[in-house]
């Protein structure tokens, strides 16, 4: 029997780095016959979505990190992989993006083996985010093409001189702009860490830009963070629900006001009302959609377009007011169905609910079967 073909029936034990700050352990019971095989068995065990490559630390040199490009590459039994996101190529055209589509990211999402309807519908899946992975390294956008041309001689010359670049005011605004607006497609509010990797990604890909003092990045580090806050007060008020929620300023001149910002992994944590609709248009829509749920033989089709096209509406609602669970039964009865559930988990995480839960079991298995001795935690009544 072919050697390669006897590999892959052999178990393999992996630590899937996913980001800069999570890495999973994954096992499979046998070796996946190709590179994009293992890419598909590591979306479903981890519930990822987006597109990515795969690197493994090569143990015939020192670890370094090497491109998967075929599935006898692997170390044997077990192995170190590396996710890289395909994110940049998809961010090419971010600077021609619309105030309005500043919450899309076309990336691919999952396609769950129990709940097969869990893409928004078309009309409003464009105020939506469909990405909720911190990238890996993050991907600096293109720039102006200039700015591109300038920074390729600077890095040229630094190869040389190790003399970094004179950044102008053209050059720095050109770089906060483009990283701001592809910051912005994947969350509103990013965390420490995730603005420190968007500074490292920049002298990495630009070793010109590199300041002399400390790390390297520390100015870039900064302009970076005020650029948000800056962007998020023109997003404020231009509209945008996700930083107008946190307006410090209320109506009632209330001060007192809690920052409402994702804690749980939501990616569409208060998207924008989809396009030609308003509050009165959507509550118009909501008052339709309780009729539909109350009716005795349910159209779950209407009941889905319904719940899609009214998302930004319900979730304004439930993260600005926090109303109590009767409230919100009262004015969404339908959000209480079973299929509802799973799609409105979709809807705000861009992950299947059902998915998820049985992988967060198998994960912990091992630890919930210790409590009762002899048993599989699956297996207790």
């Amino acid at each position: 029997m072919n050697k390669a073909r006897v590999f892959q029936y052999c178990a393999l034990l992996l630590r899937v780095v996913v980001s800069a700050d999570e890495a999973r352990r994954v096992h499979l019971s046998q070796v996946p016959e190709s590179v994009d095989a293992l890419i598909d068995a590591l979306k479903e065990k981890l519930q990822l979505q987006g597109d990515f490559t795969l690197q493994f630390e090569d143990p015939d040199f020192a670890n370094a990190l090497c491109t998967l490009s075929d599935i006898s590459e692997i170390p044997r039994d077990r192995a170190v992989l590396h996710i890289k996101w395909k994110i940049a190529s998809q961010l090419d055209n971010s600077d021609s993006q619309s105030l309005g589509s500043i919450s899309s990211l076309d990336t691919a999402s999952l396609n769950s083996p129990v709940h097969t309807s869990t893409n928004p519908s078309p009309t409003t899946s464009s105020n939506l985010r469909s990405t909720s992975v911190w990238p890996s390294p993050f991907p600096i956008p293109p720039l102006s093409h200039d700015v591109e041309l300038k920074l390729r001689k600077a890095n040229e010359a630094y190869e040389k001189t190790k003399i970094g670049i004179d950044v102008t005011r053209d050059i720095k605004t050109d770089i906060l702009d483009k990283i701001t607006q592809v910051t912005f497609n994947i969350t509103a509010y990013p965390r420490p860490h995730e603005v420190e990797s968007i500074a490292v990604a920049l002298i990495s890909k630009y070793p010109c830009l590199k300041e002399n003092d400390g790390n390297g990045y520390e100015g870039w580090l900064t302009s970076i963070k005020n650029r948000f806050s800056n962007f998020r007060a023109k997003l404020r008020v231009a509209g945008c629900s996700e930083v107008s929620i946190n307006s410090k300023s209320k109506g009632d001149g209330d001060m007192t006001y809690t920052l409402k910002r994702v804690k749980r992994g939501e990616i569409n944590h208060c998207p924008n009302h989809p396009n030609e609709h308003d509050d009165a248009s959507l509550e118009e829509q909501r008052m339709l959609l309780v009729e539909a749920s109350k009716k005795a033989r349910v159209d779950d089709s209407l009941i889905r377009v319904k719940m899609d096209l009214t998302f930004s509406l319900r979730r304004r609602e439930v993260v600005e007011e926090q109303p109590m669970v009767m409230v919100i039964q009262n004015r969404w009865p339908a959000l209480f169905f079973k299929e509802q559930i799973v799609e409105e988990f979709f809807r705000i995480t861009n992950k299947n609910l059902l998915g998820t839960f049985r992988a967060a079991v198998e994960k912990y298995r091992n630890s919930f079967g210790s409590t009762v001795p002899g048993k599989h935690p699956l297996e207790r009544t």
